[in-house]
């Protein structure tokens, strides 16, 4: 099926055709107001646990089965997806998620909580992957770049945004988890919309047609890379979760501590479009090797600045926290690029994994580095980190094409898909690239740069 067919259709794998640019806007919208809503109950169970008298653990066992129920969800995207097509996996999730969530004010018990934080994680998985997975496949190849961006920034400002409710809500005097309830509402009313172009499951998408690699292959492709996401979740998480404290520990007083890591969130959320921007203008991989370098120029700065480091660190935690964040959407797009629809869920689904056990990991070797050796060895370890993705992006993506290695097809420079030297052939038997022969946007912006 052509891509014009399965947009006449409203199938799921479109290309970003002229009937889907309003989607491409949709899901980024509805995951923010998601997030926010999920984190805004979460930041008020947790105070509301402490305040209890509930143990460190139990209140950290809250944010641990949200976490859980993320991982748990990613692994599992692909069959749901599969089965019943993007958009109603979103909207079905969505509204389990308000039922949890209208649950939770009802009550004070701790299990109860627990299992609502585990549905909530369920449910952002999912979305999360589903949404990713959906909007990477439909964004224009010329313009991927930015709308996977745009996707990312919608997770971090709705980071940001979700604990920021609680301080507006007690200033209104709200119910917090009723005002996070409210917001999840909002979260499903935007994504019924999506419903007008969910008639196809995924696996009724033409890949060899689109340029994407035989299913069999999404493995290759997707492995190399979920290693770079691993790193990214690592830089990204001991920045934002160790910076703050550390930096109270070297004399800034609480609010400066809490404003450096509200500017520390404000660098993970906005770098995000134009690292994508640039991956458009660039390719994937010169992006990549940029952003990493941006992290070791950062950590150089920071190991010669460790004795009094002062002002530094709003800067430094600004572009590690965005410049180690964008090495994670140029992994997505790198994706969009090579696999649609059934390889494409099951590889977004396996970068999520592994960015998900990045950021469990990196706050725990980066608060590790800094008790032994104090700033320099938190800035040595993120140095390490920055070498580690720039010489894992060199080996894993080619100038054009997938990963070194991989069986992706299609000679250095041209499409990508079918087998091995074969060229993807256009619609109506036309040579690559179109009727004419020239090749087309999508045939020359499919590379990893």
């Amino acid at each position: 099926m052509t891509a014009h067919g399965k947009a006449a259709h409203g199938g799921q794998g479109t290309t970003g055709g002229p009937g889907t640019p309003w989607v491409l806007w949709i899901i980024p919208a509805v995951y923010f107001v998601f997030v926010a809503a999920e984190f805004g109950a979460m930041t008020y169970l947790a105070l509301q646990a402490t305040a209890a008298g509930r143990s460190a653990l139990a209140v950290g066992g809250l944010s641990s089965a949200m976490w859980t129920g993320i991982l748990l969800a990613s692994a599992r995207s692909h069959g749901l997806v599969a089965r019943h097509g993007h958009a109603r996996v979103i909207i079905v999730v969505t509204g389990l998620s308000l039922l949890a969530l209208s649950s939770m004010p009802w009550h004070q018990h701790y299990a109860g909580w627990l299992a609502g934080a585990l549905v909530l994680g369920l449910g952002g998985g999912l979305v999360w992957v589903a949404g990713e997975a959906w909007l990477a496949e439909l964004a224009p190849p010329a313009r991927r770049g930015y709308f996977v961006g745009l996707f990312e920034t919608a997770v971090g400002l709705g980071l940001m945004a979700g604990p920021a409710l609680l301080p507006l809500a007690l200033w209104l005097q709200w119910p917090l988890l009723w005002v996070s309830t409210g917001l999840m509402a909002v979260a499903l009313a935007c994504s019924l919309p999506l419903a007008r172009v969910a008639a196809q499951p995924v696996d009724d998408v033409g890949v060899a047609e689109t340029g994407a690699v035989a299913l069999a292959a999404w493995r290759a492709v997707a492995w190399p890379l979920a290693g770079v996401a691993v790193l990214s979740g690592m830089m990204e998480s001991g920045v934002s979760a160790l910076l703050p404290s550390v930096s109270m520990r070297l004399g800034f007083s609480m609010e400066s501590a809490a404003w450096l890591g509200t500017v520390i969130g404000a660098g993970s959320a906005l770098l995000q479009p134009p690292a994508g921007h640039l991956a458009d203008r660039w390719g994937v991989r010169r992006s990549t090797l940029l952003a990493w370098g941006l992290v070791l120029l950062a950590n150089a700065v920071l190991l010669l600045w460790a004795d009094q480091p002062g002002r530094v660190l709003w800067g430094v935690g600004f572009a590690l926290a965005g410049v180690g964040g964008a090495a994670y959407t140029l992994m997505i797009v790198a994706l969009g690029h090579q696999l649609a629809g059934s390889a494409l869920v099951k590889a977004i689904a396996l970068l999520v994994t592994g960015y998900a056990l990045g950021t469990s990991v990196g706050p725990v070797l980066g608060g590790a580095a800094f008790d032994a050796f104090g700033l320099r060895g938190l800035a040595t370890l993120l140095l390490a980190l920055g070498i580690l993705g720039g010489l894992a992006t060199w080996r894993w993506l080619k100038p054009a094409g997938g990963p070194v290695g991989g069986p992706v097809g299609g000679p250095v420079g041209g499409p990508v898909g079918g087998p091995v030297g074969k060229p993807v052939v256009g619609p109506a038997g036309a040579p690559p690239g179109g009727p004419t022969g020239a090749p087309t946007a999508a045939g020359r912006d499919q590379t990893c740069g």
